[in-house]
């Protein structure tokens, strides 16, 4: 026989007073004679649990909770220790960063003017009979590299926004130093109102000579061949070819060619692609120092006719100010492999700023100046058309004006009607013996010739001597 309390086998309601909850009278534990006193003074593992949460709870404060609550609840001091490692943490890496920055530029700087120094003893030695020509050569291969130290040691750290890209550093970081070795005795004078610039490989020797005879020659005569285009703006232009170094063969050659010519711009820098960039910046020096009043510079290559009264008119009826002119590309993707290619570390941005083609394009007498200073205080990619008119026109904000008849890299040759007609300001792609030819038929062109009949245009055909020209195609250059 039991004494005590029994369990019921029917469910009763909890029993407790206001808001506190016990546990149901049919849950309560029964109490035996041998075992009364001990379950007297221990109470049930619920009561247990919560009368000594509750206990401690009082007596010792919150910090004596079980650890379900104490990982819960983060203390805010601890909080704030961690948010203070995170901050003390990125400031050291922030300051780490700049003392490295500043490392690499003042080593880079360094490895510049060993590299120049380098270069010009090599260049000084190549003026004189028995120059070994091997380590010219090696020479030439080692500064031309698309990845020189300098550029590696500069872009390991150089921005990736293009707001910290284009910019101006606030040190030169490409201080120009290259000297001229060759220049016209008068390449501009009071009168002058566009420098024509040739750039030419140092082994162009045909193609110069084919340019002083055709449109070369009209340029320093004032004559064009066709007597419908003649006219009295052809006064004030000056024409030139811009070279680099070759062997000693090819320099005294060259010495020999301006000796005759008087026509020659040379640099003391390797003629090479990779330096295209400083040859257009010598072509920029030497404009900005002799002929300080021009109105427009024009840049060109050596395979090129253009058509000077048809762009000189396009300039007077114009009158650009801080403007570049030529075949403007939009959004033109970045070369990652090939001849013209480019590292995420030289140029970081998958398509290019606005830029002229460099087959021709003419800049505004009162941008050459500050085109020449920028580019010392921007990193050089030897895209040299990307470079001047993109990078450096972005950064200096040129108005780039998109004119139709300008040549691209994919432009065809011209035909004569090209010319006369006024459909090519500069046509591409012209051998010395195309280009002979061509200004052999632009003293007789016989085209198409489109006369106004009430407000439309009537074509006449031409004669059968238009044959004759092996560009006949009439397709207008269009952007």
């Amino acid at each position: 026989m039991l004494i005590g309390f029994n369990r019921t086998p029917t469910s009763l309601k909890s029993l407790g007073n206001g808001r506190r909850r016990t546990e149901p009278f049919s849950t309560r534990p029964f109490y035996s004679p041998g075992t009364t006193s001990h379950q007297m003074l221990r109470p049930s593992a619920t009561d247990g649990r919560r009368r000594q949460s509750a206990f401690l709870s009082i007596v010792c404060g919150r910090a004596a909770l079980g650890r379900r609550q104490r990982r819960r609840r983060l203390s805010a001091s601890t909080l704030c220790r961690y948010i203070t490692a995170v901050v003390l943490l990125q400031n050291a890496l922030m300051a780490y960063s700049v003392a490295r920055r500043s490392s690499l530029v003042l080593v880079s700087e360094t490895t510049a003017n060993w590299t120049l120094n380098q270069s010009n003893a090599a260049t000084a030695n190549s003026h004189f009979p028995g120059t070994d020509a091997v380590a010219l050569a090696r020479l030439s291969v080692k500064s031309s590299s698309p990845a020189s130290v300098l550029g590696e040691l500069y872009f390991e750290t150089a921005p990736k926004t293009e707001r910290m890209y284009f910019r101006k550093r606030p040190t030169k970081v490409n201080p120009y130093k290259h000297q001229l070795l060759l220049v016209p005795t008068q390449l501009c004078d009071a009168k002058t109102v566009m420098v024509i610039l040739v750039h030419s490989a140092t082994r162009h020797v045909a193609q110069r000579l084919a340019i002083r005879e055709t449109w070369g020659d009209a340029a320093s005569t004032g004559h064009w061949p066709n007597e419908q285009q003649k006219n009295g703006s052809f006064a004030g232009l000056r024409l030139a070819f811009v070279l680099g170094l070759q062997d000693d063969a090819l320099n005294r050659a060259v010495r020999q060619e301006h000796a005759r010519y008087n026509d020659i711009v040379q640099g003391d820098f390797i003629d090479h692609y990779h330096n295209m960039t400083l040859k257009s910046l010598l072509g920029l020096k030497i404009v900005d120092e002799r002929c300080p009043g021009v109105r427009y510079l024009l840049k060109t290559d050596d395979d090129m006719i253009v058509n000077l009264p048809y762009l000189l008119r396009l300039l007077t009826n114009k009158r650009l100010q801080r403007s570049i002119m030529g075949p403007v590309n939009v959004a033109s993707r970045v070369h990652r492999s090939g001849k013209w290619k480019l590292t995420k570390d030289e140029f970081p941005f998958p398509f290019y700023p606005p830029y002229e083609s460099g087959s021709a394009y003419v800049i505004t007498g009162d941008l050459i100046h500050e085109l020449f200073v920028t580019a010392e205080y921007v990193p050089h990619i030897f895209v040299d058309d990307v470079y001047v008119t993109g990078i450096l026109g972005r950064i200096l904000g040129v108005n780039h004006v998109m004119q139709s008849g300008f040549a691209f890299y994919h432009s065809r040759p011209p035909s004569v009607c090209d010319i006369v007609l006024n459909r090519v300001v500069a046509g591409t792609k012209m051998t010395p013996s195309t280009l002979r030819n061509l200004w052999r038929y632009l003293h007789s062109p016989t085209c198409p010739v489109s006369i106004p009949v009430t407000g439309s245009f009537m074509t006449c055909l031409s004669s059968p001597r238009h044959r004759l020209d092996p560009h006949s195609s009439n397709r207008q250059i269009r952007n």
